[in-house]
């Protein structure tokens, strides 16, 4: 596509397989990607050029990335379809490794590669219907009857377990007599209507939507620019949509809390800043899986809250001027330096001085930059933060 750089190849043969769970998830995250198609006649040659002998294969920045499950993994992580939730990650694996023993089965049974002899793959068909659907199939099925909601297999979005089970029906779709006992088999409604469903949703991944998603705020940086910030970097297109003031009493009632920021996506609102922030960041790759790493996220987007919160309390008091004065010394002399002391203390802590947590952007990088961009760098306060910003050289440094 004119303009875009495609930075990824996923090299795989010509079939779905376990290649089409790769290639349903970056195209339903709008990755553009080379989806090299490898013939069997050319595998003789180009085998020997792969690491591990095999595919699929993932190559992205100068690196190569092998085995299906963990390519999965790793772009779960990334674009945000790996859960953070212990118990969502444990159903995801649950449903994919079920998914594996039965395409074991299948594989046994009806592939033209199975090693197996005519009357043992006849015996194993029989096993298909008998035994391996009747196993396999219903437990999925109470999996999803036990989700909360049934257009998923785990929790309310598109988690790897979705393309994983997508990408085995696909190759179930091209085998008639696969498709044959899927289509005969009773006892699992649910689980039909959902892959149904899926299918007609995977006819649009990688188009554009209809509808670009829009984030409500005032024209100031304050409470809406960290998510500006995240949605910038994850190169998410939204409609940023700047309320003037004296627009914002009649526009107040279209939003359910009465207040802003509220990201508008897929016809549904969502209010408040830290529920936006963690759910974009889960979505978009920004929040870690580790509980530990979760807890320094999180430790270092809530203490800018502190520091919002004692700024609005002194910036916009409505106190007499000497309450007010008293006000700003406590905040700049007390909860400034306290704040920033905690924050140059992170940074010297972790391990990268170019980010608070790990080695890439999470979102408490873009808490603290939002911040910084309303309070820290903006010319009407900013001389109340520089004495403190000189003594913590690498918070100064960071921003």
């Amino acid at each position: 596509v004119h303009g875009i750089v495609i930075q990824m190849k996923l090299f795989y043969f010509d079939v779905p397989a376990r290649g089409e769970s790769i290639r349903l998830l970056l195209r339903h995250a709008k990755v553009p990607f080379e989806d090299v198609r490898v013939s069997f006649a050319e595998w003789g040659t180009l085998k020997n050029t792969f690491e591990g002998k095999q595919l699929p294969v993932l190559e992205f920045e100068g690196k190569r990335y092998a085995q299906s499950k963990a390519i999965l993994e790793f772009l779960g992580a990334k674009y945000g379809y790996l859960p953070s939730n212990p118990c969502e990650i444990y159903q995801n694996f649950c449903i994919m490794s079920t998914v594996d023993d039965l395409n074991e089965k299948l594989f046994g049974a009806f592939s033209p590669f199975s090693p197996n002899d005519a009357e043992t793959k006849k015996k194993l068909a029989e096993d298909v219907v008998k035994v391996d659907f009747p196993t396999f199939l219903p437990f999925i099925e109470k999996k999803l009857a036990e989700n909360a909601s049934k257009d998923f297999l785990v929790g309310c979005h598109y988690t790897i377990a979705d393309f994983y089970f997508m990408g085995m029906f696909a190759q179930m779709s091209i085998t008639p007599a696969e498709k044959k006992i899927w289509d005969d088999f009773p006892g699992i409604p649910l689980l039909k209507a959902y892959i149904t469903k899926k299918f007609q949703e995977a006819a649009d991944f990688g188009k554009k939507p209809t509808e670009k998603p829009k984030l409500y705020y005032f024209d100031m940086p304050a409470r809406g620019e960290m998510i500006r910030l995240l949605l910038k970097h994850a190169k998410v297109d939204f409609e940023d949509v700047r309320i003037k003031f004296p627009d914002w009493p009649a526009m107040k009632g279209k939003f359910e809390l009465k207040q802003v920021p509220v990201w508008e996506c897929c016809g549904k609102q969502l209010p408040q800043t830290d529920a936006i922030m963690h759910s974009l960041s889960a979505k978009h790759g920004y929040l870690p899986h580790c509980p530990e790493m979760i807890f320094k996220v999180s430790f270092i987007s809530n203490t800018i809250q502190d520091l919002f919160d004692g700024f609005v309390k002194y910036f916009y008091s409505k106190l007499p001027e000497d309450k007010k004065k008293k006000l700003g010394e406590d905040f700049f002399g007390t909860t400034v330096p306290l704040i920033f002391g905690i924050l140059e203390k992170r940074l010297a802590e972790n391990e990268s001085k170019e980010f608070f947590v790990g080695k890439q952007y999470t979102m408490a990088d873009f808490y603290v930059l939002g911040a910084a961009k309303w309070l820290i760098l903006n010319p009407q306060s900013a001389k109340g933060f520089e004495p403190t910003l000189m003594k913590t050289p690498l918070f100064a440094q960071y921003l």
